[in-house]
């Protein structure tokens, strides 16, 4: 792995939000992308019923209003028919394609608007000549207001959650460049982050893999935290970083860059603390990575002995000769030393995972950290064949 994968999410999020938002990265929005110029979602919905309720009240107490009223609310239902086409992106590329689809639009939402005008009319024909305006009219444009304001509001709404939250979230594209090669001396930090994600996706993995003998409830949490703050750390070293190079293709004189050693050596010692760190991280995940995949080859040698009783048929049914049966039950071995290794690497899992959380309790976020010592997992070595028993003649 070269570069992160997946967004990053503040763990303070709520989790429907994570889920949801995790589910459409491609709606998300690079920080590269700048701050939007636009209205933002709560104070669009705020202006939709606000607009709504005034023209409400003018098609209400003003003769004569309704008319251009319900032509002006033709055109918005038409306007907003066409934004949704144009957010879809599949039915409209340019503004003749909008144009086109306007001929039908147009009518369209004429046609709806004059029928709900017509319903609403019979229905509140007796307030009619209580008031000098038309009420359905000013019906019509409270529907438009709340309706407007609440489907922008709506929970889940995928735009107004990337936008709201687009501070506390991380895409890979926050790091570079993540579908075209870059070196580790091009891009570090984004080097290093991938090791952390790829620790924090180890872990999950495990608790998916392993089961009940695995419990990372704790664990996972803390990585995440992890994953998150050093997302904020490694942006900001890598922003420093990226000016100190463009100050040093800039410079001058020799003297300019002497002058920027002592940055480029403070740029220098944060990545080597934020490198140890994360191998920690790292190097737990590589342990539960080979817990994970000493289970996967405990349940192949299971699923291999599970078989082995139709084999011996098929060779017994087949064989012309004497038929040794020994090497068939080597497979019962294999499971047997597949199982050992496997709650072994599970236990070690378990110990490096106690021994992380309690580094990075929050209760202990005042003290300096040390480095653990977690050794790094060790490779399972396939079964060696059992010595054979001393037969008597």
């Amino acid at each position: 792995m070269s570069h992160p994968s997946r967004p990053t999410f503040d763990p303070t999020l709520p989790r429907r939000t994570i889920t949801r938002l995790r589910a459409h990265p491609e709606r998300l929005l690079p920080d590269s992308v700048g701050p939007s110029s636009r209205l933002t979602w709560r104070r669009g919905a705020a202006l939709t019923a606000a607009g709504g309720t005034s023209l409400a009240a003018v098609a209400l107490l003003v003769p004569g209003a309704a008319t251009p009223l319900i032509a002006l609310l033709c055109l918005l239902v038409t306007a907003a028919v066409l934004g949704l086409i144009s957010d879809r992106g599949s039915l409209s590329d340019d503004w003749a394609d909008l144009l086109m689809h306007g001929f039908w639009a147009l009518p369209l939402a004429a046609a709806t608007v004059l029928t709900g005008h017509l319903v609403l009319g019979n229905v509140l024909e007796p307030l009619a000549a209580a008031v000098p305006g038309s009420p359905s009219a000013a019906a019509l444009y409270l529907v438009v207001a709340g309706g407007g304001a609440g489907a922008i509001m709506r929970p889940g709404m995928l735009p107004r959650l990337a936008s709201e939250n687009r501070r506390r979230y991380v895409l890979p594209e926050d790091f570079g460049r993540p579908y075209s090669y870059a070196t580790r001396h091009e891009e570090p930090e984004a080097h290093l982050f991938a090791r952390l994600q790829q620790a924090t996706d180890r872990v999950e993995e495990g608790t998916r893999v392993l089961g009940a003998s695995f419990d990372a409830a704790h664990t996972l949490p803390l990585l995440r935290e992890e994953e998150w703050r050093m997302s904020q750390e490694l942006l900001r070293l890598r922003a420093l970083r990226r000016e100190l190079v463009q100050r040093k293709r800039e410079a001058v004189s020799r003297q300019v860059t002497r002058a920027l050693q002592p940055q480029e050596e403070a740029v220098a010692r944060a990545h080597t603390a934020l490198a140890e760190r994360i191998t920690v991280l790292a190097d737990y995940g590589e342990r539960v990575h080979a817990a994970v995949t000493a289970h996967r080859e405990w349940e192949q040698c299971q699923a291999i002995a599970d078989r082995a009783a139709e084999y011996a048929d098929l060779a017994l049914t087949t064989a012309r000769g004497a038929m040794h049966t020994d090497e068939i039950d080597d497979s019962l071995l294999s499971v047997r030393a597949a199982h050992s290794v496997r709650e072994e690497l599970v236990r070690e899992a378990v110990d490096a995972g106690s021994s992380l959380s309690a580094a990075l309790h929050p209760e202990a976020e005042d003290t300096p950290r040390e480095p653990l010592d977690i050794p790094r997992p060790r490779r399972a070595r396939s079964p060696e064949p059992a010595a054979p028993q001393p037969t008597e003649d």
